[in-house]
């Protein structure tokens, strides 16, 4: 969608919609030539239509620092409304430094105020645009706060892989202990996260105590851990992510459903298949945990994918991780190759033309709607016949979060932006296939989710996305973050430079 909200439709244009939606599947199943399908999962008019409720996407527009929502009642009295006032801004807010202050005086103080907000994005992934066509606009209308989105960079740091963590630490240890840093807000998690924490660099705890908390389960273990590490109130939960292989459906009509059927596959068809030097970069990191997953899990003698999960083992992982190492030199020669040697670029994003122009038929990707992102896009499309789906024995997802560093200039702003894209209303906007499509942590049974079933419900998934259900399925928890590092570190010596 170019736009958030689409001209609104008529009374009895409604009711044929509504007619419409009840004999139309949500799921539409894949068909078997690709090149008949592929259609616009845009939603209708921008207005979501169930039997005697019509919520307008106009809420997305929500007065949010006032703590308003507005739901439209009865579909052939539009001019009812109802309307829910968030109490929870006008108590004090027990946040950091804010103990008795509430949080509507938070947001005030916040006006006018700029953000720095550390992110990935590269140009050209659905992140970049939700920012730049959502939050910052939104950020700005509603709150008068101006977010700077700052490109995250993921080398030269020597204390974890986000620069961003580098630049706070020079800072604190140039005085700039509670306040004077340059950096307001950071996408972060997994080692970044884990160090930050350790060296007492994150401000806190808030994320439990911000009034958009309530749309969030804290004692689900797939929320309070990230990667094995307890998040203590110190981040916010952003996105769910969760990792998909694509194929090429002609190239490959029947792709691998198991890692050792890839590695099979990768033998048989060389040059079709590559990934980026998992040292350096999060998605291919993720794609090797697979391998780690089967060759020193289930598929180890004597093994199981259970063995490898809590806690780092350095006792099992010197045992196992042999194993790893000589799948992944095994199929070395098979992979994409430039001037004699295989291609492990810095960044997955670098192989992405290269599926683009179907010279690699297998690609991998953290983000489920990857495929639907890139075949919808208006910047070198993929061909319509690109699909992601999930292996059989699981595919690797975990939380992503927003932290706050401890000496932010701009706290006030930070925390409202936090709590704004804690909302539903902004969840919906990064869930929209067209705008992100990114799976959302929310706990389904809070009072604010509900509010929102209709229009979370509606969404229409494109058919190059696997379904909720077989997301959902394929499911499988992250390793501990020390097994990350570890295996990370080591495919340096016993890949790259073996």
């Amino acid at each position: 969608m170019k736009d958030t909200i689409s001209e609104t439709p008529s009374v009895a244009e409604l009711h044929t919609m509504e007619e419409a939606k009840k004999n139309t599947p949500l799921e539409v199943a894949s068909s078997s030539s690709p090149s008949k399908r592929r259609g616009s999962s845009s939603m209708t008019s921008g207005m979501i239509c169930m039997t005697g409720l019509v919520l307008v996407l106009s809420i997305i527009n929500l007065g949010m620092n006032a703590g308003i929502v507005t739901l439209v009642k009865d579909i052939d009295d539009s001019s009812s409304t109802t309307t829910v006032t968030n109490d929870v801004l006008l108590v004090p807010s027990n946040l950091p430094g804010f103990e008795s202050t509430n949080f509507a005086t938070i947001q005030n103080k916040a006006m006018t105020s700029s953000l720095n907000f550390y992110t990935w994005s590269p140009e050209g992934t659905s992140p970049r645009k939700w920012i730049d066509q959502n939050l910052i606009p939104e950020m700005q209308d509603k709150f008068g706060i101006t977010v700077n989105r700052i490109d995250a960079v993921y080398e030269g740091c020597d204390l974890a892989p986000m620069a961003v963590v580098c630049t706070v630490d020079e800072e604190i240890k140039a005085g700039k202990t509670e306040t004077g840093g340059s950096v307001d807000m950071i996408w972060i998690n997994g080692a970044n996260f884990a160090k930050m924490k350790e060296l007492g660099f994150l401000y806190g705890p808030f994320a439990t105590i911000l009034p958009s908390s309530a749309n969030f389960d804290f004692t689900d273990s797939a929320i309070n851990l990230d990667k094995g590490v307890s998040i203590d109130g110190l981040e916010m939960p952003y996105n769910t992510a969760q990792s998909v292989f694509i194929h090429n459906e002609i190239q490959v009509p029947n792709p691998p459903k198991t890692i050792p059927d890839l590695v099979a596959w990768i033998k048989a068809n060389p040059g079709r298949f590559t990934y980026a030097n998992p040292n350096k970069d999060f998605m291919s990191a993720a794609l090797i945990r697979h391998f780690f997953y089967h060759y020193a899990g289930d598929g180890f003698q004597g093994g199981s994918k259970s063995d490898l999960q809590g806690p780092f083992n350095a006792e099992i992982y010197n045992a196992r991780a042999p194993a790893v190492w000589a799948i992944l030199n095994e199929i070395e020669p098979s992979l994409y190759q430039r001037n004699g040697n295989p291609y492990y670029p810095d960044a997955h994003d670098d192989i992405r033309p290269l599926t683009g122009n179907e010279t690699v038929w297998i690609d991998f990707s953290f983000q489920h709607t990857e495929a639907s992102t890139r075949i919808q896009t208006d910047n070198s499309p993929w061909p319509v016949h690109m699909q992601a789906y999930t292996m059989n024995d699981g595919t690797i997802a975990d939380t992503n979060y927003l932290a706050i560093p401890i000496n932010a200039q701009n706290k006030e702003a930070a925390l409202t932006a936090v709590n704004y894209m804690s909302s539903a209303a902004s969840m919906f906007t990064r869930a929209t296939p067209e705008i992100w499509g990114a799976l959302q942590a929310f706990d389904p049974s809070a009072a604010e989710i509900k509010e929102w079933d209709v229009a979370f419900n509606y969404i229409n998934r494109h058919e190059a996305t696997p379904t909720v259900e077989e997301l959902a399925a394929a499911r499988t928890t992250d390793l501990h973050i020390d097994y990350v590092n570890k295996i990370n570190e080591d495919w340096v010596t016993n890949v790259l430079n073996a």
